[in-house]
């Protein structure tokens, strides 16, 4: 009896030192982690993906302020107003830490609006002199949309399993996109983003370089803050160069519109919220 009770209870120790060891083993199934499979941090061979929505606010700084006219003119101060700004992006990251000296690849669809709008007055771009002396003129409504695709590069900083790939990072991108203006000679009050303007756009081809710092808040939420440069050479914008019902171009009151074309470079600094997604092998 003796005998049959000792040989159970080795069994029962086999049996349990067995279950430990694959508990244990990084390649069981069973383990929660399943990067836990090697020392390193995920590749691309993982199959690790992090997919990510944000929401963006800011301002937008012109500060190119030339504008070249179809009959040559050249007004080399154009004010560009200093405006808000709001956006969205939608993207994918790809660890590939192992292979980039510790940098992750990732792409994004990136789009926001902000609003240019020329004060009143700028003389001979939207304003005049009249003959008694006196100044008339108006602002120009103006509004830009961007939308356009970015290569994304980052840094991940203090890897954690509470973290979908990182705690914090830096990032930076470059890529290339549609910019649209939209112009309202003879506006007043300037446009905004519940009162778009409608009547005349130009479209180009537009290229941004940008570059940020993202923390993770909590787990999948993190808040960042990022400064892009837009660059975009728009031939086809419009102004009411000598203010609205002026005398000496229009007896009827109309607008005096002038076409000119104008190299849109733009700083804009964005603030913002991004919902993350963790999706493991």
């Amino acid at each position: 009896m003796k005998t049959r009770i000792s040989a159970i209870v080795c069994l029962l120790c086999v049996i349990g030192y067995a279950e430990v060891t694959r508990a244990e083993d990084p390649y069981n199934l069973r383990v929660a982690d399943p990067y836990a499979i090697s020392p390193d941090p995920p590749t691309m061979s993982s199959g690790t993906i992090e997919p990510y929505l944000s929401f963006m606010a800011g301002v937008a700084i012109p500060f190119s302020q030339d504008a070249t006219f179809r009959n040559g003119d050249v007004d080399r101060d154009v004010d560009y107003q200093m405006k808000q700004s709001i956006g969205g992006n939608a993207g994918l990251w790809f660890p590939t830490r192992n292979k980039l000296l510790g940098f992750d690849l990732g792409g994004e669809i990136e789009g926001y609006i902000w609003y240019p709008d020329v004060a009143c007055c700028r003389e001979n771009f939207n304003g005049v002199t009249l003959p008694d002396g006196s100044f008339q003129g108006t602002t120009t409504e103006m509004q830009g949309i961007y939308v356009g695709f970015n290569l994304m590069i980052r840094r991940p900083m203090a890897i954690s399993e509470a973290y979908p790939n990182g705690r914090w990072y830096p990032y930076v991108g470059i890529g290339g996109g549609a910019h649209q203006m939209a112009f309202k000679p003879g506006g007043t009050l300037g446009a905004s983003f519940a009162a778009p303007i409608s009547d005349q756009r130009d479209t180009t081809v537009a290229f941004q370089a940008k570059g940020g710092f993202k923390v993770f808040l909590f787990k999948y939420l993190a808040a960042f803050a990022e400064a892009k440069y837009l660059h975009a050479e728009h031939s086809g914008l419009g102004t009411d160069r000598f203010g609205v019902n002026s005398p000496l171009f229009s007896s009827t009151g109309d607008l005096f519109l002038d076409d000119y074309s104008s190299t849109i470079r733009t700083i804009s600094v964005h603030g913002g919220l991004s919902l993350h997604f963790d999706m493991k092998p």
